[in-house]
């Protein structure tokens, strides 16, 4: 199995967890977090969605960012070139909850892109330097670091659902 391959697998198996914690789910139920600094399934959802557009559209494919390209920025209502890092309390506080079906179609539109992407980068480039003049990171070690923080917020997500109302209700 190639890099790219393991990597789509992940993803899809990321993608499988993470779309039995958001059917049937509320907007109240997406916009609720277990505490007054914890963050809400749609900020995670969005979060990690901004971060693979910015990596993959922005960083790797060194395009202007699906967030910006097809008006997701607009359609959302949340802060132009902002991915939800090491937000403080006031920011979380502060930033504006879009719909939940809204923040799915964003996170479909920029997955579609990862996946097309993975399925036809060729191997070697994985091993490039994606920004030479930054960071010694390689685009396989970006692809990497990007299945890694989708599976651990997959897991937040169904965490605060599972908190909710168990993942079986």
């Amino acid at each position: 199995m190639q890099l790219a391959e393991a990597i789509i697998k992940s993803l899809e198996q990321s993608q499988g967890y993470l779309s039995k914690a958001l059917d049937g789910l509320t907007q109240e139920e997406a916009v609720w977090s277990p505490a007054t600094e914890s963050n809400s399934i749609a900020f995670i959802l969005w979060h990690m969605t901004r971060v693979e557009d910015f990596f993959v559209i922005r960083v790797i494919q060194r395009e202007v960012e699906l967030y910006e390209a097809e008006g997701w920025r607009k359609k959302l209502g949340t802060p132009a070139k902002d991915t939800g890092f090491e937000y403080t309390f006031e920011q979380l506080r502060a930033w504006p909850v879009p719909k939940l079906a809204i923040i799915r179609g964003y996170a479909d539109s920029v997955r579609k892109r990862t996946l097309a992407l993975l399925n036809s980068i060729a191997p070697e480039r994985l091993s490039e330097l994606a920004r030479p003049d930054r960071s010694p990171d390689s685009i396989g070690d970006i692809l990497c670091r990007i299945t890694t923080e989708i599976a651990l917020h997959t897991g937040q997500i169904a965490y605060i659902r599972g908190i909710q109302r168990g993942l079986n209700k």
